[in-house]
């Protein structure tokens, strides 16, 4: 079942009548739905779906898109703006799917939530793409039902379309046909019955709603990039013909001119960002673009903010545009040696060109194992190559993954835990001695290499799944969501989640140093599911493979803060383990060098 504490049902009493549509929680003010859902009224009642205890709130019209003067449907959003915001313990904003995430390949299953004639607590749609169909007016997307459920009728229109398996809204329902139950005159018989919609993606909502961008991920800049353009871009009016600027901004690229043309800057900024793909060489288009209104604008102020901008952003692009760090491991193996209760075996090796290296062996007691294991790192630090990242791997038993080896320092006058000052991830070693384990890694890892951002499975405390659920959930190759507990897995409830993501071959799972404290039956939220929002806002722009190199960020982050123990990425694990960077222990399909060669069987 999905979280759809986002969700809510708009009544309004237009000219034509009452009318019931649906609505998006896109901040904890505002909320988006269609323009004809609002059509002709100034304010509409909400209701927030999750607690239909609370009583309506009012929200005001104060953004309608140029439905219906466009043709064919095109522009029908609107935001409603809440008198009060929304307590976070309430509702909080919807999670959008990065951009054209709906397309595929391949198409992901769909469904629609709204509120059809009888149905006022609300009810889903399993709907899919027409195959082979086509933008209509430029940016709508035809539907077809799917299953022998209920259709999209009205009452869905404002409502999410939501890709079935992440959760996350890939757009609003914009029109819904069904003629399944019309009764038909004898001229009609050769017209078959239809049960159609339309659906508005989020990135073609977002030329409307600018602020809707700061939401959606996967466009050509990072977001934070994004936000700054788009703040810049709609601080006042065009300074030349929109249309004008983009085709000077995509020049020799020969792209085609927008499906309507652009009638703000943000319009014309926001398509060269969603639809143009980055070049081979080259800044972004629209980088082209800002420098050329910057060039156009009269506004001193305006013009120097975007100067500025280029100068921050001349060179960005999102880490799936970007090459990748290269990265220089070291692998350590931490194994419980038969010496002894309190003896353990380490083994310390650089790799390389794909290979593991000749491993410094030895056998340390408990207490000098932290010093032990930093000084072989440091020696091995000194033998790589400097072209690449220093990456610390350590590879552990299950039971020890909860160790915060990230925190170890070689003794007291060491300024610096090693996770702050190096890129440090722990590995399952009972995953890593597994053959059919690693290779459901290997396919998880298929889609996850061209992704230009990580997005997170937020398992929070009060709505936790067992291990079976999350196992099944995640299991499926082509469902790139990586977890993140709300607390350390050392025991009962998060243990088992982690076994079973690991068992499912999710590449990475990540976690807070601090267990959850808080008392769930007298408050919704808590300082663990408030790092787990924070840690998907971080993530939403950093490539999977890249995401040791963030966590350093953030380790480092917290320990320049006053007090890093208070700090929200304090104690903050990454389980991560990419067969690209650390080989397997198996050589399944060669001949183990020491052992004799292969002859034919033959009779004794």
């Amino acid at each position: 079942m999905q979280d759809v504490r986002w969700l809510a049902r708009i009544d309004t009493a237009g000219p034509a009548g009452p009318l019931t549509g649906a609505g998006i929680l896109i901040s904890d003010r505002e909320v988006l739905t269609c323009a004809h859902v609002v059509h002709g009224v100034h304010e509409a009642e909400v209701r927030l779906v999750a607690h239909p205890d609370l009583p309506p709130l009012t929200g005001t019209v104060a953004l309608r898109g140029p439905w219906p003067e466009l043709p064919g449907g095109a522009g029908d959003v609107a935001v409603l703006r809440l008198r009060e915001p929304v307590p976070a313990q309430t509702a909080a904003p919807a999670p959008f799917a990065p951009l054209h995430r709906w397309a595929g390949p391949p198409a992901p299953a769909l469904v629609a939530y709204g509120f059809p004639a009888g149905h006022d607590t609300g009810l889903s749609s399993e709907i899919r793409l027409t195959r082979g169909g086509f933008r209509i007016a430029g940016e709508l997307v035809q539907l077809e039902h799917e299953g022998t459920g209920m259709p999209l009728s009205p009452g869905f229109s404002g409502g999410p379309v939501v890709i079935a398996a992440t959760g996350e809204v890939a757009g609003l329902v914009t029109a819904a046909l069904d003629t399944l139950g019309v009764p038909r005159g004898p001229d009609d018989r050769s017209r078959p019955a239809a049960r159609l919609g339309q659906m508005l993606p989020a990135e073609a909502a977002a030329r409307y709603v600018p602020q809707l961008a700061d939401r959606l991920t996967g466009a050509a800049l990072p977001a934070h990039a994004v936000r700054g353009l788009r703040l810049l871009l709609g601080a006042g009016p065009p300074p030349a013909d929109p249309l004008e600027l983009y085709r000077a901004a995509v020049g020799p690229l020969g792209c085609p001119d927008p499906p309507s043309r652009p009638a703000t800057l943000w319009d014309a900024g926001w398509y060269l960002l969603a639809e143009v793909p980055r070049p081979p060489h080259g800044p972004h288009p629209v980088v082209h673009f800002a420098h050329h209104v910057a060039e156009a604008h009269t506004d001193p102020a305006l013009r120097d903010g975007l100067l500025d901008w280029l100068d921050r952003h001349r060179d960005t692009a999102p880490t799936a545009g970007r090459r990748r760090e290269r990265w220089r491991p070291i692998l350590v193996e931490i194994t419980p040696s038969g010496a002894g209760p309190a003896m353990f075996h380490v083994a310390v090796a650089a790799v390389r060109d794909g290979r593991i290296g000749a491993a410094d062996t030895r056998t340390v007691p408990r207490l000098r194992l932290k010093h032990a294991v930093r000084d072989r790192i440091d020696h091995e630090l000194g033998r790589l190559e400097p072209d690449g990242a220093e990456l610390v791997i350590f590879s552990l038993p299950r039971k020890w993954l909860t160790e915060p080896v990230h925190g170890w320092a070689r003794r007291r006058t060491d300024y610096g835990p090693l996770g702050a000052d190096h890129a440090v991830v722990v590995v399952d070693a009972q995953r890593r001695a597994d053959p059919a384990a690693r290779r459901q890694l290997e396919l998880k890892w298929a889609p996850l290499r061209a992704a230009a951002g990580t997005l997170l499975h937020q398992l929070r405390c009060t709505e936790l799944p067992d291990g079976k659920r999350l196992y099944h959930r995640l299991r499926p190759p082509e469902r790139v969501e990586l977890p993140a507990l709300p607390g350390p897995p050392r025991g009962a409830p998060y243990e088992p989640l982690l076994a079973a993501a690991l068992r499912a071959g999710v590449p990475a799972v990540l976690w807070p140093g601090q267990a959850c404290t808080a008392d769930h039956t007298h408050t919704r939220t808590c300082r663990n599911e408030r790092f787990l929002a924070r840690l998907a806002e971080e993530l939403a722009d950093v490539a999977p493979a890249d995401l040791p190199r963030r966590v350093r960020e953030l380790r480092h982050e917290a320990e320049e803060a006053a007090d890093p123990s208070q700090h929200w990425a304090a104690g903050l694990v990454l389980l991560w383990e990419d067969p690209a960077v650390l080989p397997g222990p198996h050589r399944p399909y060669r001949v183990v060098p020491t052992a004799p060669p292969p002859h034919a069987a033959g009779p004794e």
